[in-house]
């Protein structure tokens, strides 16, 4: 597996761009076909309102940029640090005012949307000397491939950020935090386990462990995101959450989610659509 991924990251970041957007839009079309049921019906869900045909272009557009996503995970490490800084930029809101990273000593609590180019966020410690002074913790679930996930986890790894499996990795996070360092979660993702919350006009389950981190320590809690601004390329912000209670923190995330997916028809597109958000909550009709 070692040797093909690794040739595929060669072609696709020693090739123009356009092998990597071409290969983009195919594994997009792959993964439509093979979620197109879930992602229209999770569409239909959330927007009652819009007819199929807008349903079809989001879905097969956010199908798209998940491949755009996970080929650039693939292709990162063979990109210069130099090609990594002109992609990935920092936000006014990562620096200055009140959910700025870098005027704060506190410890702080990252929730992080799965919205489709969040790989390049792992690059965050490169942009300011700063971000890089802090150590970087992230909860992840790894791979069922050895190879696969031996590259994605190093490449993810490259600038500094520390991956902690999901199962032996909480005490980590929980650490990072009372040392006054960056805890990094995913809030938005189907769980089987959490509080039950009303998202997009649904009830699903919503997972409170960064919610649950962030109080025990009293440490300041952002939405931390990226925004694509065109292909593999991302402007990086961050949005103070005023919540200071675990159930207010996760409530709180998921409204700030659910009005940015429903602020354009860009930022609806950049979600990942294909993941069964509301597997766990209630049955929802095909």
């Amino acid at each position: 597996m070692r040797p093909f991924i690794a040739t595929y990251a060669w072609l696709l970041a020693r090739l123009p761009e356009g092998f990597a957007r071409i290969n983009a839009a195919g594994w997009g079309l792959v993964l439509w076909m093979l979620r197109r049921k879930v992602v229209t019906r999770n569409l239909r869900a959330a927007f009652p309102d819009r007819d199929d045909a807008w349903v079809k272009r989001i879905g097969q557009t956010s199908c798209r940029r998940a491949a755009e996503m996970g080929l650039f995970s693939i292709a990162s490490p063979l990109l210069s640090t130099e090609e990594i800084r002109s992609r990935v930029s920092l936000d006014e809101s990562m620096l200055r005012g009140p959910s700025s990273l870098i005027e704060t000593a506190e410890g702080i609590v990252l929730f992080v949307p799965h919205f489709t180019l969040m790989e390049m966020m792992t690059a965050v410690a490169l942009l300011h000397p700063k971000l890089a002074e802090r150590e970087w913790v992230v909860l992840f679930r790894p791979l069922n491939q050895p190879g696969a996930n031996t590259w994605i986890k190093d490449a993810r790894e490259r600038f500094g950020m520390h991956l902690v499996s999901r199962r032996e990795g909480f005490g980590r996070a929980m650490k990072a935090v009372r040392e006054k360092q960056v805890t990094c979660i995913l809030f938005d993702q189907n769980t089987p386990q959490g509080i039950s919350v009303d998202f997009m006009g649904s009830p699903c389950l919503a997972t409170d462990l960064p919610g649950i981190i962030a109080q025990r320590f009293g440490a300041e809690s952002r939405i931390f995101w990226a925004e694509r601004q065109s292909f593999w390329r991302c402007r990086l912000h961050s949005v103070t959450l005023h919540a200071k209670d675990s159930a207010g923190l996760t409530v709180e995330s998921n409204n700030w989610l659910a009005e940015r997916l429903r602020s354009s028809d860009e930022a609806c597109a950049e979600w990942l659509w294909a993941h069964d958000r509301w597997k766990h909550g209630q049955s929802r009709p095909d």
